[in-house]
């Protein structure tokens, strides 16, 4: 089998504004060649999952799960767009990846799976002598870091995606816990939120469950055959069109919360708003951290920042970088966070997005979710509390 060369289908084609994706994708194209000029580049190859997503506003290029490594490159330059990929994935990736683009300005070519190296040899062909990178380090060069800042301020039609992504992930993480019964293993708690993910159209990234003691002793508890007794946490982060939301819910089957659960959750709840509330745009990341940081000195648990991270900015990536006490870098304007504060045995974590006016949940819980308010000088703001079984 040769390799093969076309253009898009001008069936695909479709009216200026629909969805607005077409607009996005422009936008995104812009910014890469800017990019390029600032950077005396003649090109750009996107390889990963997350980058692949974020430049084709939403586009899809995984095959295997639990991998950075995604199956088709586009390849941007200064005057030409490319999707390159094997012969396995061109004709699903042409045909459904990039449905309200007009993608008779985009060459789709591909090569036999077999061929050795054939995608890589193929950019390096069309990039002649030209320097050129990419995100995963094929060929000369890999993109610096400072690519990804191109991702943090997201587009209007990104943030109407990524609320979606969020009422999902909280009904999904609802709809799951609310089957979960004493004697379910973690396992099993885990593979019920997966299947309401799945439901919802949502891939999931991450989902960690404890149960009891686990809760208390573990920051990062993957999954065991541990029964459940009494105290549950569960947290997910859904990823959809390369936007990931993370959130953290608990349960507790009693009809009452023992008073040192009770007290560290409030806690808690207030640190979270803390960070929340200072999330504003052109505020350093640092600022933000040390305001999460003294919450947890006003309630009593001045150590507890130190076992675990705070979070930070997200969007393509679990988090793109953490928050830290020297962190300099400002929070911009229409940038998610997740910010994850925990306390041993309980934790408060939703997906935000900074906009003009202040902050926008977008997995907050639902209304059937027990919520814990807590006051501050910005307003009152809802947090997740506990639920009982």
């Amino acid at each position: 089998m040769a390799c093969t060369l076309r253009r898009g289908e001008q069936r695909q084609m479709v009216p200026a504004g629909h969805n607005g994706r077409q607009e996005e994708f422009d936008a995104k194209l812009a910014r890469i060649r800017a990019y390029l000029r600032d950077h005396a580049l003649g090109g750009v190859a996107l390889s990963s999952q997350a980058l692949f997503a974020w430049a084709t506003a939403g586009g899809d290029n995984h095959v295997v799960l639990a991998s950075e490594y995604g199956v088709a490159h586009l390849l941007v330059t200064a005057d030409k767009v490319a999707v390159l990929s094997s012969n396995i994935e061109a004709g699903r990736a042409s045909a459904e990846e990039f449905d309200g683009l007009d993608t008779s300005k985009i060459e789709f070519w591909s090569c036999p799976w077999h061929a050795d190296g054939g995608v890589e040899a193929e950019i390096q062909r069309r990039m002649g002598g030209q320097r050129w990178a990419s995100d995963l380090g094929i060929g000369p060069a890999r993109l610096a870091e400072d690519f990804r800042k191109l991702t943090y301020s997201l587009a209007e039609t990104e943030i109407v995606r990524y609320r979606k992504l969020g009422r999902d992930c909280s009904l999904a993480m609802e709809e799951a816990l609310g089957a979960v019964r004493p004697g379910y293993t973690e396992h099993r708690v885990a593979g019920l939120i997966c299947q309401r993910l799945q439901d919802h159209g949502v891939r999931p990234h991450v989902v960690l469950v404890a149960a009891d003691e686990r809760a208390r002793r573990f920051r990062h508890p993957i999954p065991t055959g541990k029964r459940l007794r009494q105290h549950l946490m569960a947290v997910l982060c859904g990823k959809r069109g390369g936007l990931i939301v993370a959130l953290t819910r608990l349960l507790h089957f009693s009809r009452t919360l023992a008073a040192e659960l009770r007290r560290k959750h409030d806690a808690v709840c207030a640190v979270d708003v803390a960070l929340n509330a200072a999330t504003r745009r052109g505020v350093p990341i640092g600022n933000v951290f040390a305001a999460g940081v003294a919450e947890y000195e006003r309630q009593g648990f001045g150590e507890e920042w130190k076992l675990h991270h705070q979070g930070g900015p997200t969007g393509y990536q679990g988090r793109s970088f953490l928050g830290r006490p020297a962190e300099e870098r400002l929070v911009m304007d229409n940038q998610a966070f997740a910010w994850n504060p925990s306390i041993s045995g309980t934790k408060s974590e939703d997906t935000i997005v900074v906009r003009s006016g202040g902050i926008e949940f977008l997995s907050a819980p639902t209304r059937a979710w027990p919520a814990v308010s807590v006051k501050t000088g910005a307003g009152t703001f809802r947090r997740a509390d506990i639920r009982l079984g």
